[in-house]
């Protein structure tokens, strides 16, 4: 294909997407300080796109900054069951939270937004097994896609609460 042409192919597809607009999804995370805690919570995608792009044809929207949103959202909603143990433990655990799966998609006039991760619970010292699960979430607003970062935060704590309570079953 001629330069040329491709030129035009190119000008002809920009001018029918319309303008992307990228939410950071680090705006959504309230600014709190988490007390320092013997749980350190990490986390990363595994498979997952980072920025998650979204389009239903009317808007095209880029949700970026997964990591840093969750792993705080998990580590708030698990302060309770490491304050509870700090004592067992006084060189505390780490918690990997994978981000196996993420979605955006709109039905109707919501906004969905799934979740999915994977959780490892291991001692910080010595990097010993305790545990691992899987948590989900799935959360809808009326909302446009460009003001979902709350609808992605939502569920992040969702998905933290679910953890805190796994977390609740564990000895350390």
């Amino acid at each position: 294909m001629s330069r040329q042409r491709l030129w035009g192919l190119c000008v002809l597809l920009a001018a029918g997407c319309g303008p992307i607009h990228v939410v950071p999804l680090t705006a959504a995370v309230p600014v709190t300080e988490l007390p320092p805690a013997p749980l350190e919570v990490v986390s990363r995608e595994s498979g997952v796109s980072d920025p998650l792009h979204f389009s239903d044809g009317n808007s095209r929207v880029i949700f970026a900054g997964l990591e840093e949103p969750l792993g705080h959202a998990v580590a708030t909603a698990a302060v309770p069951w490491a304050e509870l143990h700090r004592s067992e433990r006084p060189e505390g655990w780490q918690l990997l939270v994978e981000l196996i799966q993420a979605d955006v998609q709109r039905r109707s006039e919501q906004v969905v937004v799934t979740l999915g991760v994977r959780a490892t619970l291991r001692t910080r010292t010595g990097n010993r097994y305790l545990g691992q699960t899987q948590a989900h979430c799935k959360q809808a607003a009326l909302v446009a896609p460009s003001d979902a970062a709350p609808v992605f935060y939502s569920c992040m704590m969702n998905v933290g609460r679910e953890l805190a309570g796994w977390l609740g079953g564990i000895t350390p």
